[in-house]
């Protein structure tokens, strides 16, 4: 009696997981991923793996949405590695190479060969990011909250690179002309992969078993391929 006790409470607990159609979202806006109109591939991805969700989306710098994420704030955050969160479990698989470009004056792109080349130089991103681990040894490494902070800083010749996102950089300047400048973008500098991240909490471990059975479902019939075309017009960061 008390082992079918157990198990009705079991199945009623996972049932009211299921049936809870909100899911609480922390993401930064990054550029064909995670818009701020909910398009994009994060966003296309989610809808396929949780349809018939309520997604209740707050968009924040990458580094705030890690907190709120290891503080169980919400369920999931977008573009994560296992190595970001201190209490957060991220899904099996990847969804994506997440490749970081590099803004750079003509004097440095001009001797630039491979990361190497930046020992020495001072070498900023976005907070959260966390290029420190992949960048060698005898680098100068800060980050900042704002990319139009990093690129006044470049122009002026106070920082000699920016990590960040081809896309992103090109929006902000179409966006703020008067940030224009003698730059030269350098493609491809550094990458590792990431994936969705959950809660490590029970709502998230439930959203984290669907994810991890469906991903592989989506890559196996190429759904997965075709979304990163959809909406990013290149598979070139896919990551089988």
């Amino acid at each position: 009696m008390n082992g079918s006790r157990c198990v009705l409470l079991l199945c009623l607990h996972c049932s009211a997981l299921a049936e809870n159609n909100s899911i609480k979202i922390a993401t930064d806006e990054w550029l064909n991923y995670s818009n701020k109109d909910q398009s994009g591939y994060y966003f296309s991805l989610l809808q396929r793996v949780y349809p018939n969700h309520f997604y209740n989306v707050q968009f924040m710098p990458y580094l705030r949405s890690i907190a709120m994420l290891d503080q169980q704030q919400v369920d999931i955050v977008f573009g994560g590695a296992a190595d970001d969160f201190a209490h957060s479990n991220c899904a099996a698989l990847p969804i994506e190479i997440d490749r970081s470009d590099m803004l750079v004056s003509p004097e440095l792109a001009e001797h630039y060969h491979s990361p190497k080349d930046l020992i020495g130089k001072q070498v900023v991103s976005q907070l959260g990011y966390d290029w420190q681990d992949h960048l060698p040894e005898g680098v100068s490494y800060r980050e900042y909250s704002s990319l139009e902070q990093m690129i006044k800083l470049l122009r002026h010749k106070r920082v000699d690179a920016i990590l960040d996102y081809r896309e992103d950089i090109y929006h902000l300047l179409e966006q703020k002309p008067e940030l224009a400048g003698d730059y030269v973008l350098v493609e491809n500098v550094l990458k590792y992969s990431s994936t969705f991240c959950f809660a490590a909490n029970p709502r998230g471990r439930y959203l984290q078993t669907r994810f991890d059975k469906t991903l592989p479902k989506l890559v196996g019939n190429g759904e997965l391929r075709q979304l990163m075309l959809q909406t990013l017009g290149s598979d070139d960061n896919y990551p089988y």
